[in-house]
């Protein structure tokens, strides 16, 4: 049986909210393996795409569209994730030599942008989030950090948390301060990524029960712990460094996609 000190611990990171679910229209980007949400005036929310900026100080999220298609393009400012919106109409996908362009229009029908993805039989088996590595609106483009194996990639007001499975480390936790400061880097598969402020490999999935996700780090003295929700009827995440026992540092994730297995 599950303690009852392991649910207090996570309890700052759960909101026992209400989710309206996404209803047809960004499933064209949204991955099957993964679940992706946004947290806005207190409420979660399931979305199909959060785009983490690697080359902008800034989180983008394509909200789940309505009956008419129309849908809130999200930008969060970091480090703050203070928010604006615009709403657009996504398109269908223009398919070719493994790349996708998705339409931006705006309410009048006129096209605005695109959401740039790897098609997905193009990318390493596996791979689990959805393949979208930029989105244009108007004449500048955002970079979407994308790595083929990610777990878990979490927003805080402070920083950019992501979890990658490697075939000989284990899990590798990576966190990213101040993104747009850290020099973009490839990743295999057409993706993308800056370096990041600090790695530590070995990690482990010490619980996936509940529809919860906790991947362990060690780290010098010090333990990272990660955690997700991926029950659409319970989102939540975060994490939390302790040493000897003692809390060092707990930050919540505004938004999060997280692998569902």
């Amino acid at each position: 049986m599950e303690s009852q000190e392991k649910k207090m611990r996570w309890a700052w990171v759960l909101a026992a909210t209400a989710l309206a679910l996404p209803v047809a229209g960004g499933a064209q980007l949204a991955s099957e393996k993964s679940i992706s949400f946004v947290k806005r005036e207190g409420r979660w929310s399931p979305v199909p795409l959060i785009c983490d900026a690697t080359n902008r100080d800034r989180v983008l999220v394509l909200g789940a569209p309505g009956p008419d298609r129309q849908m809130d393009l999200i930008s969060f400012a970091k480090p703050d994730l203070s928010a604006r919106r615009i709403a657009v109409r996504l398109g269908a996908g223009d398919p070719g030599a493994g790349q996708i362009y998705y339409p931006l229009f705006n309410l009048v029908g006129r096209q605005v942008g695109n959401v740039h993805a790897i098609n997905p039989g193009m990318v390493e088996p596996g791979a689990t989030t959805p393949t979208v590595t930029s989105i244009t609106l108007g004449q500048e483009t955002t970079n979407c950090r994308f790595a083929a194996q990610t777990r878990v990639l979490g927003i805080t007001g402070r920083r950019s948390i992501q979890i990658v499975r490697t075939e000989r480390n284990g899990y590798r936790y990576t966190s990213y301060n101040f993104d747009s400061d850290l020099p973009e880097v490839s990743q295999p598969w057409g993706g993308q990524d800056t370096r990041a402020s600090l790695t530590i490999d070995g990690g482990r999935l010490v619980d996936q029960s509940g529809g919860r996700r906790i991947y362990e780090f060690a780290n010098r003295g010090f333990v990272y712990r990660v955690m997700v929700s991926v029950e659409p009827g319970h989102a939540g995440g975060g994490v939390e460094v302790t040493q000897n026992g003692r809390n060092v540092l707990r930050e919540a994730f505004g938004a999060y996609t997280a692998a569902l297995r």
